[in-house]
């Protein structure tokens, strides 16, 4: 029988990951054939915006998905950009990881509208995320299709050098609220606090028993991550849609994790023992939480190692193989 041809790709992955384990779907074959918008010559690494790597790799990918059974674009300005180059002529398109950190405004978000009317299946990683992204763009809700976000316990550098007192660490530069964060650290000058993050303007002027750290290598991170007393997450608002990541890695590594409350995240931070929640910009909320666990961390980590267990079945990256073979039997 004639392989099942499915093109994939990416805006932050190279053509090398491959995305699931899916090489057979019933009695057809599955040949894959990967795209990446990561840059790869000097002047797509010198031209960002626009970010001609992107559209390169779309222009790509919508010419090797003529007569393919389906194509698979990643992030939502991939899927924006692939939509643009394939306009009707496209195969069943599945728009993964469609999250933005802040919606676009209302120009572009009108332009985009047009062109993700034209896809058939869009994977969020929250309920949430459907129902805000279905009437942001005026898409019917039913092509929102939710999984949840998947990974391998995180790697951690066996060099990475610790700081000699008991610490808190937070990681993560997307949605966070540094502000009530740096004021946390100011009002606990008996804690140590590690942020690794992006350059933000909050974090320039911090108090002394926090430390900065900018483009930290990712599994020193995680082995810095390790080693503390707990995670932070502290997100801007009820609704901000992003940490997910940066908490499932925590949950998997086994770490106390405090982060806000937000609908955006509900489904990676309810019914979890290890997991403590205070409201956004709550300073005085965060302080208690963080002392219970600094004041009592081996309890806090008894609680956490529960969640390591379960997360390792319930983050398994076989939950995206069953949802894009799902996908491909529907429409191929």
């Amino acid at each position: 029988m004639k392989p099942l041809v499915v093109v994939n790709v990416s805006e932050l992955n190279s053509v090398d990951d491959p995305f699931i384990d899916l090489s057979a779907l019933e009695d057809r074959t599955v040949l894959w054939r990967r795209f990446s918008g990561l840059p790869r010559n000097m002047l797509e690494h010198k031209i960002q915006r626009p970010r001609i790597s992107r559209y390169r790799a779309a222009f790509e990918a919508v010419y090797a998905a003529r007569g393919s059974a389906a194509i698979i674009s990643h992030m939502p300005r991939m899927t924006n950009a692939v939509a643009a180059h394939g306009g009707k002529k496209l195969p069943p398109h599945l728009a993964f990881a469609f999250n933005f950190t802040d919606l676009p405004a209302q120009a572009e978000r009108s332009k985009m509208a047009e062109r993700f009317a034209r896809v058939d299946q869009f994977c969020v990683y929250t309920q949430f995320e459907a129902d805000m992204y279905a009437s942001a763009f005026g898409i019917d809700r039913a092509r929102f299709q939710p999984v949840t976000w998947t990974q391998d316990r995180p790697v951690l550098a066996a060099d990475a050098v610790l700081p000699e007192r008991p610490y808190v660490v937070a990681i993560g530069g997307e949605g966070r609220d540094f502000r009530t964060l740096v004021a946390t650290a100011r009002a606990l000058p008996e804690v140590a606090f590690l942020v690794i993050a992006r350059p933000h303007p909050a974090l320039v002027d911090v108090p002394s028993n926090m430390t900065v750290r900018y483009n930290v290598p990712l599994s020193e991170c995680w082995a810095l991550a390790a080693g503390a007393e707990m995670l932070l997450v502290p997100l801007l608002g009820p609704e901000t849609c992003c940490g997910h990541i940066t908490i499932v890695s925590a949950r998997l590594l086994g770490l106390p994790i405090i982060t806000s409350v937000s609908r955006g995240t509900a489904e990676y931070t309810e019914d979890f023992a290890g997991t403590v929640l205070v409201p956004a910009g709550d300073t005085e909320r965060l302080q208690e939480a963080i002392l219970a666990i600094h004041e009592d961390p081996d309890a806090a980590h008894a609680l956490a190692s529960v969640d390591a267990v379960r997360a390792g079945g319930e983050y398994s990256r076989a939950q995206w193989t069953r949802y894009v073979s799902d996908f491909l039997e529907r429409v191929a």
